[in-house]
């Protein structure tokens, strides 16, 4: 016997599933990275992001890497050869990346100093095992390509060999493309939603 599922049965049961493949759960490393001395803060970002960025790309991709990020200052233009005009992308954060921060070892529970240490960019990872990082910077892309790559605008001589603090933590979501995914108790979101309706 065929049996007929409702459309509204089925869109629900779809998006649950959806709610349940967030990314909670996996596991997020942000580095603060020192840019090399012989690069202004505008030639880092530019080189990071358009020289060293496809680098990266297929190799996170190939060991499953769920995101890699690079967050820095608010505006920054790009600079690219004459048959193409250069332009500014503006980036919808407030907060402009570059500063200073206590330097601290990826996984520590403390910092390696009480004397801050400047840094320039943010790099994030999210990845479901600490396996797949390690995999990922053992394979020899990495080693040949890669590794040789980030001496090239990073400063190795910082540090944490340029990246000057490390912070490896679990994962949650909470809002994601404009939707709540929040995966707590439905009556608490039920009540704050209405709490903030009755504002609106």
């Amino acid at each position: 016997m065929v049996r007929i599922v409702p459309f509204t049965v089925t869109a629900m049961l779809f998006a649950s599933s959806v709610a349940i493949c967030t990314r909670n759960g996996l596991t997020q490393m942000l580095t603060h990275v020192k840019r090399h001395p012989s690069y202004t803060q505008t030639e880092f970002w530019d080189y990071w992001y358009t020289q060293h960025a496809p680098k990266v790309a297929p190799l996170a991709s190939y060991f499953n890497i769920s995101r890699y990020q690079q967050v820095r200052d608010s505006l920054f233009t790009i600079h690219y050869p004459i048959w193409v005009t250069s332009w500014t992308i503006a980036y919808p954060s407030q907060v402009r990346i570059g500063g200073l921060v206590l330097p601290t070892e990826a996984g520590a529970t403390e910092p390696a100093s009480d004397v801050p240490v400047e840094f320039d960019g943010v790099a994030m990872f999210l990845y479901r095992s600490p396996d797949d990082l390690a995999a990922m910077i053992s394979h020899p892309y990495y080693t040949e390509v890669v590794l040789p790559d980030e001496g090239v605008f990073i400063d190795k001589s910082a540090f944490g060999g340029g990246q000057v603090a490390s912070f490896v933590g679990a994962h949650f979501e909470v809002v994601d493309d404009k939707k709540d995914i929040w995966i707590g108790s439905d009556a608490d979101r039920e009540k704050y939603q209405q709490l903030f309706d009755s504002y609106n």
